[in-house]
């Protein structure tokens, strides 16, 4: 039985890809389906009406397969062609970044493979770093020689899918996304937190006659407490349970009320 399925939306050169999968082959079994490219921002989508191009190759002795599609197909694909039986658990990551906040848990690729099991009744971890601006701005994610920086998120990665794999999620509970800060190590404090939901402005900024997508600087700055962003201003590591329900029982009923009274 396969235990876990691994996958990201950087795509297998991520620096932050490495690292994990060779921490969680320690101690279980992997099958890797990750993108031949990276596919951030691309949430849930699904490649439909695209034929996709499956490779197997090796990455430092590991076998993993490369995949042309979204991360979700990656999901699809590593679920139902690449796993003797449905995984334990599909784990994303490690995402370069974080994915703090409803915006960006909503846009982000990483998550949305997440979710893509969580669809199929699969327990699902999504795992992220922060990076903190001027170590982005000048650091290479896509080559080997920076593994080291994720070695540290690997091991905390793995330290909670060890407590998390054998044990079932509640009922409300579809996926957890895990953001650990640049500096964290195993011995780190958490927090179990909420998503902030202050808005993240402005994505697409002219250039002459085209609009250029630039990611928003995430800002440390009226900071709710019990949230993600709070949690990673205190270096603290963020665990956010997240429910697909899509629905608040509480505006269920406050909609039947309204409508039955007035139809």
């Amino acid at each position: 039985m396969t235990d876990i399925l691994l996958t990201n939306d950087d795509g297998y050169k991520s620096v932050g890809f490495y690292p994990l999968l060779k921490e969680l082959s320690k101690d279980f079994s992997v099958v890797a389906v990750v993108p031949d490219s990276e596919k951030s921002w691309i949430g849930k989508s699904i490649s439909a009406r695209s034929t996709l191009k499956v490779k197997e190759i090796k990455l430092n002795n590991s076998k993993i397969f490369t995949c042309s599609g979204t991360p979700a197909d990656c999901t699809q694909i590593g679920i139902y062609d690449f796993s003797k039986d449905k995984p334990k658990l599909v784990v994303s990551g490690i995402n370069i970044g974080e994915n703090v906040g409803h915006g960006r848990i909503l846009s982000s690729g990483t998550i949305g493979a997440a979710m893509e099991a969580s669809i199929d009744g699969i327990k699902a971890i999504s795992t992220s770093l922060y990076i903190p601006p001027e170590i982005k701005k000048n650091t290479n994610f896509f080559d080997d020689k920076n593994y080291s920086i994720f070695e540290n998120a690997a091991k905390i990665s793995l330290k909670i899918i060890k407590i998390l794999i054998n044990h079932e999620f509640d009922d409300n509970v579809d996926l957890i996304s895990i953001n650990i800060p640049f500096d964290a190590t195993i011995d780190s404090e958490f927090e179990i937190t909420k998503p902030f939901r202050d808005p993240y402005g402005k994505l697409f900024h002219k250039k002459g006659d085209k609009y250029i997508h630039i990611n928003p600087t995430l800002k440390f700055e009226n900071l709710k407490e019990g949230t993600d962003l709070k949690a990673l201003s205190e270096n603290k590591i963020s665990i956010t349970p997240i429910s697909l329900e899509l629905v608040s029982n509480t505006s269920f009923r406050k909609l039947n009320q309204l409508i039955s009274k007035n139809w």
